[in-house]
């Protein structure tokens, strides 16, 4: 046999080792995902493949509340643009009553980007997301939502070592919040930009109505021990609850000063 002939022989051979590899690539079933995703550290979050690949299929998380956990089925599609970004992104979106939307999620060395969200959530999926949410048993629709030049990205924490980190840009929407564990009434509707900052959340207000406008910042510092601080004011309407007149001193302008650092 001649050398070209050897050398055409070769490169078939790579060919076809190429082509194998796309195709498994492209046939990889979305349960690696299960395996991979649905191990998180709370036990009370469990996700699970249902159909497809890992670049197109639809699953489900289901959030432990008591004897009846909420499931949120999910589907998603590969954004092969987002290797332009020398990222792995994909479109993720939800339609179920406790959380609806969609947002653009890349991944890159262990960071994940969220950009183009836009998701709303019942309010009580707080309490079965994290134990801290228990104390305050809140109530109402929270929304995420970015404008298009937003972004918002998380480095998680794989061990109790470790310090989860973010940076970027997020709107957060409050609507008819109420804190049971607290003030068990409406607190009105708010509207909050949440700037991350390594280890630390800024929280400014930008929009207040309704029973109880808010004024003012404060931030979420995400280190051990993890820390929530808040400086502002509160102005109540004539008819809101009087748990809502009880937040902190008068001042003489007739607004309340609310400082609150606490931590858990």
């Amino acid at each position: 046999m001649s050398q070209v002939s050897v050398g055409k022989t070769g490169r078939w051979w790579w060919l076809l080792l190429a082509s194998f590899a796309i195709s498994l690539a492209a046939l990889t079933p979305a349960v690696l995902l299960e395996w991979t995703l649905g191990r998180t550290a709370n036990p009370q979050i469990r996700f699970a493949a249902a159909t497809g690949t890992v670049w197109i299929g639809s699953g489900r998380i289901a959030l432990a509340a008591g004897v009846a956990p909420v499931v949120i089925p999910v589907v998603w599609r590969f954004d092969p643009f987002s290797l332009l970004h020398l990222r792995l992104g994909f479109f993720v979106e939800t339609n179920a009553p406790a959380l609806a939307g969609a947002t653009h999620i890349g991944w890159r060395f262990g960071e994940v980007e969220l950009r183009d969200t836009v998701i709303e959530a019942d309010a009580r999926l707080l309490s079965m997301a994290h134990s801290a949410g228990v104390l305050f048993a809140p109530t109402g629709k929270v929304r995420l939502q970015q404008s298009a030049d937003e972004r918002f990205s998380v480095w998680p924490a794989f061990n109790d070592n470790e310090t989860w980190r973010v940076d970027g840009l997020m709107g957060l929407h409050a609507e008819q919040l109420v804190f049971g564990g607290i003030i068990n009434a409406p607190v009105g509707s708010h509207e909050l930009k949440l700037r991350g900052d390594g280890a630390t959340i800024s929280i400014s207000i930008l929009r207040s109505s309704g029973p109880l406008k808010l004024e003012g910042a404060g931030n979420i510092a995400l280190a051990s021990p993890r820390r929530f601080t808040f400086s502002g004011f509160a102005t109540t309407t004539a008819d809101a609850p009087a748990a809502l007149k009880q937040l902190g001193p008068i001042m003489a302008d007739g607004r309340q000063r609310i400082e609150i650092n606490t931590t858990w």
